[in-house]
């Protein structure tokens, strides 16, 4: 077994839109208040919520956000109104409903488009359990939120890199100096926006003197604190596979013009893990190492079943004038495990008698397979 690797638990936010916030700090005379980092930020929650990879919220409600947040309608009506004139956001119809469009977010989900690289950093989800958001807005500091956003770029490239699976023993640290320039406060005003973010990270000072009865702060240290973290269980590699057909399933609902719910997403994603992908989890190359074959097989199989799928609906609207689902993800879960049998036929055997046998070596119990092939 390797050593389990930690990493943040939490959703994207892409570099490249982090830049164009700094951008106008840097370079306008207009600098983004701290309501503008946190309603951006509420929206690609709720963009990991609607499992939306195009930028697309359906359900977006500043409202309930701001009794979660406990931050007033007003202040984050004007940090969306922010997002909004500068390009980040913008209102547009879909299937005669009202929508938000997260500029660009589409193209920094595709690899392709930047060099085959994806750079994003994570926000954590238990940042939504603190008063953290509400105390920088409060206290109109977006240069604490800057901090808190830097913060986390470093540790997500910082885990990457790190072998360790203690998560006190990774750690970032600033000059009191560079913390005073970047956020442009006094000493006292520094520690004051340090307590805030100890909700979410452990501080350490390290170089502390008294000085005439002040205290003197060389040095920095964070790291962050479990809350923030998980270990990974993708043991079997699929969650970056499962987040490409998500997508896909999102095209096929709007090039059907299929009316559906996040929850219906989550739904058919849900069905496609346990029929399928639950199944398949040992069944490796002849190398006994690589996943290729597998990984292929559950692509191919995906999308050739949803479109299946979209040409029963389209034989079906045309005996009957229409089509309607009773339960969207009860529907693609009864096709998923229809199809699946006939699928498997072009799997080499031994590969499937491998993986029979290996999972049952592992796990004691009776292959998942047995059940299907």
């Amino acid at each position: 077994m390797t050593e389990s690797k930690i990493s943040i638990e939490g959703f994207r936010m892409h570099q490249a839109i982090l830049d164009e916030f700094r951008f106008i700090r840097d370079q306008s005379f207009e600098r983004p208040p701290a309501s503008a980092y946190v309603v951006y930020m509420t929206m690609l929650k709720q963009m990991h919520i609607e499992q939306n990879q195009r930028g697309m919220l359906k359900e977006y409600n500043l409202s309930a956000w701001s009794k979660k947040l406990g931050i007033s309608y007003s202040t984050l009506w004007g940090g969306k109104r922010f997002l909004e004139d500068h390009h980040f956001v913008k209102e547009e119809i879909r299937e005669g409903l009202p929508v938000l469009m997260l500029k660009d977010v589409e193209k920094y989900n595709t690899p392709e488009h930047n060099g085959g690289v994806l750079n994003y950093l994570i926000i954590p989800h238990a940042l939504f359990e603190t008063n953290i958001l509400a105390e920088f807005v409060r206290t109109s500091n977006p240069e604490g939120i800057e901090l808190l956003l830097s913060l986390l770029n470093q540790f997500r490239t910082g885990m990457s890199f790190s072998k360790t699976s203690e998560i006190e023993k990774i750690k970032q640290e600033r000059t009191m100096k560079t913390l005073k320039l970047q956020l442009n406060k006094n000493a006292k005003g520094v520690r004051k926006t340090l307590s805030v973010l100890e909700a979410l990270f452990s501080i350490e000072f390290t170089g502390v003197e008294l000085r005439k009865k002040q205290i003197w702060i060389k040095k920095v240290s964070f790291s962050l604190k479990s809350e923030c973290v998980e270990e990974s269980t993708d043991e079997f590699n699929v969650s970056p596979l499962l987040a490409k057909l998500s997508k896909e399933l999102t095209y096929f609902f709007e090039g059907h013009q299929i009316k559906y719910k996040p929850r219906d997403q989550i739904d058919v994603m849900i069905s496609f893990k346990q029929e399928v992908i639950k199944k398949l989890n040992y069944l490796k190359d002849e190398d006994e190492v690589h996943y290729t074959v597998r990984d292929q097989f559950i692509k191919n199989f995906f999308l050739e079943t949803i479109d299946q799928i979209g040409a029963h609906i389209h034989t079906e609207k045309n005996r009957k004038g229409s089509f309607h689902f009773y339960s969207i993800g009860a529907f693609f879960r009864m096709a998923f495990r229809k199809y699946l049998p006939g699928a498997l036929n072009n799997i080499p055997y031994g590969l499937i008698s491998n993986a029979k046998i290996r999972e049952h070596t592992i796990t004691g119990q009776i292959p998942e397979l047995d059940g299907v092939i």
